[in-house]
C-alpha cells in the first residue's frame, strides 16, 4: 500500500460518520465528499513530495558522503605513495651502506700505499745519503793516503837532494884542501861565527853557507881572467835542476815575486834553491812555483 492511502480511508471514513446523524441534501454531501477527498490527496502528494525531497536529499548526502571518503582515501594513498618515493628502501639503504664502505676501503688502501710509497722514498734517499758519504769518505781517505805518499815522496826527494848538496860540499872542501886552498876553512869559521847560531843550526843551514862560499870561490877559479867576475845566484848554488832560465814575464822581475809581483822576492825554496817568493807567498806555497818540485821549507839567503 502506498503511504496516504490509509489516511485518505480514515478520513473519508470519519467524514461519513459525522455526517450520518445530521441530515443533508444529496448535493451538498457529494460535494463535501468531493472536496474533502481531493484536500486529502492533495495533503497526500504533497506529503509523498516531502518525503521523496527527503530521500533525495539523503541519497545525495550518502552520495557526497561516499564521495568525500573516495577523496579522502584516494588523497590519504597519493600521500602514502609520495612519502613512500621519499623514503628510501631498505635495499637502497643497504646499498649506500655498502658503498660507503667501500669507498671507505678504497681511501684506507690509498692512503696505506702513500706512506708505503713514503716510507720507500725515505729509505732510499738514506741509502743515496749513505753511499755518497761512503764515497766522500774513500775520496777522503784515497786524497789523505795521495798527500801522504807524495809528502813521503817529497821528503825522500828532498832528503837525496840534500845528501847530493852535502857530498857535492865534501868533494868541494877536499879538493881545495889537497889544493892548496888552506885559508877555506878559515872563511867557513869565520862565516859561521859570523852567523852566530849556525853551527847549533841545521844541517841545511849549514850546507847552504858552505855552498855560498864554495861557488863564488869556484866560480873565481873556472873563469878566465880577462873575464869579469860573473854573479852566482842562490839557485846556481843550490840544486841545479837543468831547466832552462825562465822569461821575464813568468819570474815577476828580477827582483819581484813571481807570484803576487809586487813585492820583493826574499824567500828560496830548498831544495831546489830557487830564489824566486816573497815572504808572505812562500808560506803559502808546498812546490815551487818555478820548477814545481816540492818544497821542504823556504829560507832567507843571507850574502856575505
Amino acid at each position: 500500500m502506498r503511504p496516504g492511502a490509509g489516511q485518505k480511508a480514515l478520513f473519508a471514513a470519519s467524514t461519513h460518520l459525522a455526517d450520518a446523524g445530521r441530515p443533508k441534501s444529496k448535493t451538498r454531501t457529494a460535494n463535501e465528499l468531493q472536496g474533502g477527498f481531493a484536500w486529502g490527496s492533495h495533503k497526500a502528494a504533497r506529503r509523498e513530495k516531502e518525503a521523496a525531497d527527503r530521500r533525495a536529499e539523503e541519497d545525495k548526502a550518502r552520495r557526497r558522503a561516499k564521495a568525500a571518503e573516495a577523496t579522502a582515501a584516494k588523497k590519504e594513498a597519493k600521500a602514502k605513495k609520495k612519502e613512500a618515493k621519499r623514503a628510501p628502501s631498505a635495499c637502497t639503504l643497504e646499498e649506500e651502506r655498502r658503498a660507503r664502505a667501500a669507498a671507505e676501503l678504497r681511501a684506507q688502501e690509498e692512503r696505506a700505499a702513500q706512506l708505503a710509497a713514503e716510507q720507500e722514498s725515505a729509505r732510499r734517499a738514506e741509502r743515496e745519503a749513505a753511499e755518497l758519504a761512503g764515497a766522500a769518505e774513500r775520496a777522503a781517505l784515497r786524497e789523505d793516503a795521495e798527500l801522504a805518499e807524495a809528502l813521503r815522496r817529497s821528503e825522500v826527494d828532498a832528503e837525496e837532494a840534500l845528501a847530493r848538496r852535502v857530498s857535492r860540499c865534501e868533494e868541494a872542501v877536499s879538493s881545495e884542501s889537497t889544493g892548496g886552498g888552506g885559508d877555506l876553512l878559515q872563511r867557513v869559521e869565520r862565516l859561521e861565527a859570523s852567523l852566530g847560531a849556525a853551527t847549533e843550526g841545521s844541517l841545511e843551514e849549514r850546507v847552504g853557507a858552505i855552498e855560498r862560499l864554495i861557488e863564488p870561490e869556484a866560480a873565481e877559479q873556472h873563469l878566465p881572467a880577462a873575464e869579469p867576475l860573473a854573479a852566482v845566484s842562490l839557485a846556481d848554488a843550490g840544486l841545479d835542476t837543468g831547466r832552462p832560465a825562465a822569461p821575464e814575464s813568468t819570474m815577476g822581475g828580477e827582483t819581484t815575486c813571481i807570484v803576487c809581483f809586487a813585492r820583493v822576492k826574499s824567500h828560496a825554496a830548498v831544495p831546489c834553491g830557487h830564489l824566486c817568493a816573497c815572504g808572505p807567498c812562500s808560506e803559502l806555497m808546498r812546490e815551487c812555483p818555478y820548477c814545481r818540485e816540492p818544497v821542504m821549507m823556504w829560507m832567507v839567503p843571507r850574502p856575505v
